[in-house]
């Protein structure tokens, strides 16, 4: 444990007169591999013919995208043939939905606590198809078996694909997708995992978990800059996930069709092999025990001001939601006002949201923290008024 804290915060751009407990929200790319993307920046710059030419099209040998594909691959679990770079999940999902023939009177499930800029994108490809979104309602607190069995129950035969949340972005509650995966597959239905917050903070395999597609974002809990995400197509689906933007390479298909859709900024997904070897100068997995027993300890804090875990233990990991009590159901201002007030009057950086009438306070361990921070945003909740709010 002594190996982590806030002595690590230097290794950060972070104010270090802040506590910054969202790290879920938008990561926070270490000083090192914002050097590396720096150094390939340069290169870029210093000869741009030769680097796009050389380092960015898929027709050259010299293409750096798939190395960095490959040894990503093998991180999550699969090769680099099946993965593809993209700028975020949100530009992922938006390709998915696209990849997936509906009619009118189709399904596409996804559940309550989807991230909004997917349900957005869903209920605009439902405006467009014909088909129809079907929301499944999970309560919070959620119990180990709800989620699966009320997902299942919603399953019907006109369901097309279901989205599904590896981490979900409001409630921090981890499911059990390798589990939902083969239900839903033995229904028919394919599968889009959104893994936004699943790459680096989880142990990922995506040939076990299965899924017909599988998006995370890498600026994350990989420490990779932002602008950096990958898509996983299984070999079945392949060769209609496609790049949303046409462009020289569009023929070859995926994976590489994705590496070359026009003039753009490849540093961030370069760079990943520098965020790779950041967390392995750590041990990923001494990362991993450190955060998620921060997090645990986090949570005993929380107890203090009446913070109610959104999860189960089995379902929780290193970011975790509190459902703070009020004595009227909690509207998205509430949020909103609990998120600038710890900021701008106590330096403290949380997430925070309303969801099913309940006020949601997010916090995230990473390894710039340690219980002191904890400790204080308890501190700050008791000075404002609770658990007796």
């Amino acid at each position: 444990m002594s190996d982590f804290g806030r002595a690590l915060l230097p290794l950060w751009h972070l104010d270090p007169e802040g506590t910054f407990l969202n790290h879920g929200s938008f990561g926070a790319c270490p000083r090192g591999v914002l050097a590396a993307q720096s150094a390939v920046r340069e290169e870029m710059e210093r000869q741009p013919d030769q680097f796009f030419r050389l380092k960015a099209m898929p027709t050259s040998e010299e293409n750096a995208l798939r190395p960095t594909a490959d040894r990503l691959g093998r991180f999550v679990g699969t090769s680099g043939e099946r993965i593809a770079f993209v700028a975020n999940a949100t530009e992922a999902i938006n390709t998915v939905l696209k990849a997936v023939d509906l009619t009118s009177g189709d399904e596409i499930l996804m559940l309550d606590c989807v991230y909004n800029a997917v349900r957005l994108a869903v209920e605009d490809t439902c405006r467009r198809t014909g088909a129809h979104p079907k929301v499944v309602t999970l309560p919070i607190p959620i119990a180990t078996n709800d989620a699966v069995e009320r997902i299942m129950q919603a399953v019907g035969p006109r369901t097309r694909l279901a989205i599904i949340d590896h981490i979900a972005s409001p409630t921090a509650v981890v499911f059990p997708v390798a589990e939902m995966t083969t239900a839903l597959k033995a229904k028919g239905v394919r599968v889009l995992i959104d893994g936004a917050h699943a790459l680096g903070q989880l142990a990922l395999d995506l040939e076990a978990v299965g899924a017909d597609w599988y998006t995370a974002n890498a600026h994350k809990w990989l420490y990779a800059p932002k602008g950096c995400a990958f898509l996983y197509a299984a070999a079945h689906v392949a060769q209609r996930t496609l790049p949303l933007s046409v462009s020289h390479y569009h023929d070859l298909g995926f994976p590489h069709a994705f590496d070359y859709v026009g003039t753009r900024d490849v540093s961030a997904f370069l760079s990943v092999p520098a965020a790779l070897d950041f967390m392995a100068g750590f041990d990923v997995d001494a990362i991993r025990r450190y955060i998620n027993e921060l997090a645990r300890e986090g949570s005993l804090l929380m107890r203090d001001v009446g913070g109610e875990p959104v999860a189960p233990e089995a379902m929780s990991c290193a970011m975790r939601a509190y459902a703070l009590p009020q004595r009227r159901c909690a509207e998205p201002a509430d949020a909103a006002a609990l998120r600038h007030d710890l900021w701008y009057q106590h330096r403290i950086q949380i997430a925070s949201s309303a969801f099913q009438g309940k006020l949601l306070c997010r916090l995230s361990a990473q390894i710039y923290n340690e219980r002191s921070d904890f400790e204080r945003v308890v501190d700050v909740l008791q000075r404002r008024g609770w658990a007796g709010r």
